[in-house]
């Protein structure tokens, strides 16, 4: 029968291996490479029990290649080997066979699968960093004036603990002053941004922009969002993502928004936070000047 013939059995072996004929020869599946062998290169193929042999032609006088599957069925395997052989094309008997591994092609599948992810990885972390592209926000005067607040007073207190070791070789207590300096710049922080969250509550709604959220597609998820008057799309705050509501925002400062929400028990929560914080703060900076100014004396 032909080996084009939809009765040519598929060999399927032990480990997943499998051995078909397709219109180009054989195709030798295994589970990291893939063997294409065209007739022109086959020798013969040798049916014995379970297990099927691939010979390949070579010149007189040198060993041929063979693959082979195992695990297969008799009756398939039979079957498979007379259907192959009897497609083989004629070669004259006074010419010397080419080797055969020279027609092969090997494809390793799993140096594919790892170049292939590999690939993809790189294609998503593109475009994440295109998306973080696209969604960052250009710093307000505020936030920039804050950064440079907070590393000034970090160089300061860097040079107040060195003048400390220098005044009178004080290390540990320069060591504590490092670390409640850094306690009160890190807590200075985090007042500086609780305390915009009650800010924001009671400036945007009356100097800001007002609109109402509709459901928008937001990274491939339908989310509560706004448009700017920039025309970007940005998702509501947080904690009122599921429901509509009233947003305002700054003019200048589209990013900067909060819900209209009046002067409630949320917005007295944060301003409480942000008054002890403010507390510790201050606390925490007279213990490092309180640490370091002995050293002086």
């Amino acid at each position: 029968m032909p080996i084009t013939d939809p009765s040519v059995p598929v060999l399927r072996g032990a480990q997943g291996a499998e051995l078909r004929a397709d219109p180009a020869g054989l195709l030798l599946c295994g589970p990291r490479e893939e063997v294409r062998i065209p007739l022109a290169a086959v020798a013969r193929v040798h049916a014995d029990g379970r297990t099927v042999a691939v010979e390949l032609t070579a010149p007189a006088g040198t060993e041929p290649t063979r693959y082979r599957i195992e695990g297969v069925p008799r009756a398939s395997a039979a079957v498979f080997g007379e259907a192959v052989n009897g497609a083989l094309p004629e070669r004259p008997a006074d010419e010397d066979p080419v080797d055969g591994s020279t027609l092969v092609t090997v494809t390793h599948e799993a140096a594919e699968g790892v170049e292939r992810e590999a690939r993809e990885e790189r294609e998503a972390r593109a475009l994440r960093e295109r998306e973080a592209e696209e969604d960052a926000e250009p710093r307000t005067p505020a936030a920039l004036v804050v950064i440079g607040l907070t590393a000034a007073l970090g160089l300061g207190l860097v040079a107040l603990a060195e003048g400390v070791v220098i005044a009178g070789d004080h290390a540990s207590r320069a060591l504590a002053v490092l670390l409640v300096g850094a306690c009160a710049l890190l807590m200075a922080r985090v007042t500086i941004g609780g305390a915009s969250v009650p800010w924001n509550l009671w400036y945007l709604p009356r100097h800001g922009v007002t609109v109402e959220t509709v459901p928008t597609l937001i990274r491939g998820q339908v989310r509560h969002g706004y448009t700017a008057t920039d025309g970007k799309v940005r998702s509501a705050p947080h904690d009122e993502q599921g429901t509509p509501c009233n947003i305002a925002y700054h003019p200048k400062h589209p990013a900067r928004a909060v819900v209209c929400r009046g002067l409630d028990a949320y917005f007295c929560k944060r301003l409480f936070r942000s008054a002890v914080s403010a507390v510790l703060t201050v606390l925490l900076g007279w213990g490092t000047l309180g640490l370091a100014l002995p050293a002086f004396a």
